[in-house]
């Protein structure tokens, strides 16, 4: 019997090691493969100037990497860079902060959501750029403009994924909680929010490029300052390798911090899991 189970176990680390490093034969071919895309676009673009367009119009590889250089070292690069950053963070911020407990809110308290559902529906459909002049003549051309506008993109994303959220949690799980004992707040707290954890994390990650679109799109407008003024600069000048570069810059920087989000959403639903498991045997 010892032996039977030693085979068994034998046999089922072999397997997993086999399963492991299939999975890192398709990671690397992944990672090969998008390497091979990059590089093949990168060549074409950069033959492509001098035979099937003008570089005029599209730029080159070789003059990207020329201004990306020289803007990595002109100081007035990485003021514009933090200052688009500080705007982003705190439009995220706060947009992230509200849409969730406002969503949060209307989740338990039915009557008020109903009320109000078509008001935020209304609202929701207003295109931003209608409203960044208003937001400008209220709050300046400084960054409270910026926050502001960037914070209205990142709400509605995260008030509707929070509301949705929540409303999704399976109802037969509350009704054992309420059987169970469980109050209001311990059955929010403890059933309908970590079930909506999903949900609220995908939230944030859907939000983030509309955090970057309503800072761009304010510095565009008024600004003396940022990435969206210095790709606003380069845009007006027609200096197509300029704008690519800022492009290529905000691209990288929305990669990382999407890489960020992910890592958080993943350790936060394994901690939710692995919760969940325990509980039964607390109980038990």
């Amino acid at each position: 019997m010892t032996s039977q189970s030693q085979k068994s176990m034998d046999a089922a680390y072999a397997e997993a090691r086999l399963m492991a490093r299939r999975r890192l034969r398709y990671q690397a071919a992944v990672r090969i493969t998008q390497l091979g895309a990059v590089i093949g676009v990168l060549v074409f673009w950069q033959l492509g100037g001098t035979v099937l367009f003008d570089p005029f119009f599209f730029g080159s590889p070789k003059g990207v990497a020329a201004v990306l250089m020289h803007d990595l070292q002109d100081v007035q690069f990485y003021r514009d860079l933090s200052v688009t950053g500080i705007e982003m963070g705190l439009g995220y911020g706060l947009g992230a902060a509200l849409g969730i407990g406002l969503g949060a809110l209307f989740a338990r308290w039915r009557f008020a959501a109903d009320v109000f559902d078509p008001f935020f529906v209304a609202l929701n459909s207003i295109p931003r750029i209608a409203l960044a002049p208003l937001l400008i003549i209220w709050f300046g051309i400084d960054l409270s403009s910026k926050i502001v506008l960037s914070a209205t993109l990142v709400f509605f994303l995260m008030f509707f994924s929070t509301l949705s959220g929540i409303r999704a949690v399976d109802a037969a799980i509350v009704d054992v909680a309420r059987v169970m004992g469980a109050n209001a707040w311990q059955i929010f707290f403890k059933v309908q929010l970590p079930g909506a954890l999903a949900w609220i994390v995908s939230g944030l990650r859907l939000s983030l490029p509309f955090a970057l679109i309503g800072v761009i799109v304010g510095e565009f407008l008024a600004a003396s300052s940022g990435l969206g003024y210095r790709l606003n600069m380069y845009s007006t000048s027609y200096n197509t390798n300029g704008t690519f570069a800022m492009l290529i810059v905000m691209m990288i920087g929305m990669m990382a911090l999407n890489a960020l989000i992910s890592l958080a959403e993943a350790r936060a639903i394994g901690r939710h899991a692995v919760a969940s498991r325990s509980r039964p045997e607390q109980h038990t």
